[in-house]
């Protein structure tokens, strides 16, 4: 006879309970103290394929934080970062660098392409820029009110960025606005500030000042808002509670003894995440958890890296929790999905490869936090550290 929905959803949570002794709850949403499955390191180790100094870093400089970006294919392919030495870099997929482009000051964004092939990233003079990666010039540069340290989000054919001063931009491909945002500023955040979300016509964003918006993609005109901090001030860093992850849209999730629809999560760091309402911005629910990077849903899991260094897989239709692993005693960021396996990084330069049920493949360690998610290209998977270097791993 087959299985009913119910009984199949009893057995799920049966194994849960089973692969985690201990475990006094199955729910995400229960608040308690998750139990660690202990695994054994399946590879040896990460290779590094090759590596290059970005930023030309001293000892005494600034932190590099900008992020790579991969434009056109093939033998054309190349990739482009923004450096703390005031220039946009770009390099073949072998390491080699083809240009040197000078910026009006260093660079600590997050770089994205336009359908165009250009690539967009903002300098510390709150310029936003367009590389011509073929030609190795820039295309045209707009500027904003103020720097962005966050990831450029690309709109059909235009780029979305938001600024430190919670601004929005929207600018299409020939470098003119088609609209902007203005919120009120305030509130502390980190120096990686959050990037904007567009699902299905609309942008959600989360500010500062702990407001969390929905804004018409096409006009910028405000159709939501909703504050999730009742207090954005704090005495020290330990009680900073600021936004950094880029929010994530869902279909479903399930809340406890709830299900919830039509949903965005938007996270703070040090604090908690919040699903809201994609229609109206109502909360659905909320709970602690402090995160850096956006969650990962990929079928019917959600993956959670957290920044007290665990790693988790949720069923997002039941809430169950398959696997909790403790990667590290750092900030983790990520996770990202190539060749089938989870790839994440912490604060203390250590890179991890874990597999779809939770065992760690392998890791390897490179001088300096990363502090940003990797990205993935066809070769593999890239990190840029806070001393500068720019590493290709497979």
């Amino acid at each position: 006879m087959p299985m009913s929905k119910y009984s199949s959803r009893m057995m799920r949570v049966a194994v849960c309970i089973l692969a985690s002794a201990g475990l006094s709850s199955c729910s995400w949403w229960a608040g308690d103290k998750l139990a660690t499955i202990d695994t054994e390191l399946v590879s040896k180790s990460i290779e590094i394929v090759w590596s290059v100094d970005v930023d030309g870093r001293k000892p005494a400089d600034p932190l590099a934080y900008g992020q790579v970006a991969l434009t056109g294919q093939g033998e054309a392919a190349r990739l482009v970062i923004g450096g703390r030495d005031g220039r946009a870099h770009v390099y073949d997929l072998s390491g080699g660098e083809l240009y040197r482009i000078a910026l009006s000051e260093g660079s600590d964004s997050g770089a994205a392409t336009l359908a165009s092939g250009l690539v967009v990233l903002s300098d510390t003079d709150a310029q936003l820029y367009a590389i011509d990666a073929k030609l190795g010039k820039i295309a045209w540069k707009y500027p904003l009110s103020s720097p962005v340290t966050g990831m450029p989000i690309i709109v059909d054919q235009d780029v979305l960025v938001q600024c430190t001063d919670n601004h929005i931009y929207r600018i299409d491909a020939h470098g003119e606005k088609v609209w902007s945002f203005s919120s009120q500023t305030g509130g502390l955040g980190l120096y990686l500030n959050a990037s904007p979300l567009l699902h299905d016509g609309r942008i959600y964003a989360l500010l500062t000042t702990g407001d969390a918006v929905a804004l018409d993609a096409k006009t910028g005109d405000l159709v939501w808002r909703k504050q999730l901090l009742l207090n954005t001030d704090a005495p020290d860093l330990a009680d900073l509670k600021a936004p950094q992850a880029i929010p994530v849209w869902m279909p479903e999730l399930t809340w406890g003894s709830g299900d919830a629809k039509d949903l965005v999560l938007f996270s703070f760091y040090q604090g908690e995440v919040f699903a809201l309402s994609a229609v109206d911005g109502s909360t659905l629910s909320s709970h602690d958890m402090s995160l850096k990077s956006a969650p990962l849903v990929d079928g019917k899991f959600l993956y959670i890296a957290g920044s007290d260094g665990s790693f988790q897989a949720i069923e997002r239709s039941t809430g169950v929790v398959f696997w909790d692993k403790k990667l590290s005693d750092a900030e983790l960021v990520g996770p990202v999905l190539w060749h089938d396996s989870f790839w994440l990084a912490d604060a203390d330069g250590t890179v991890f490869r874990v597999d779809k049920a939770g065992h760690v493949q392998a890791s390897v360690e490179i001088s300096g936090s990363i502090d940003r998610a990797p990205v993935v290209i066809p070769d593999g998977v890239l990190v840029h550290t806070s001393l500068g270097g720019l590493y290709l791993l497979h």
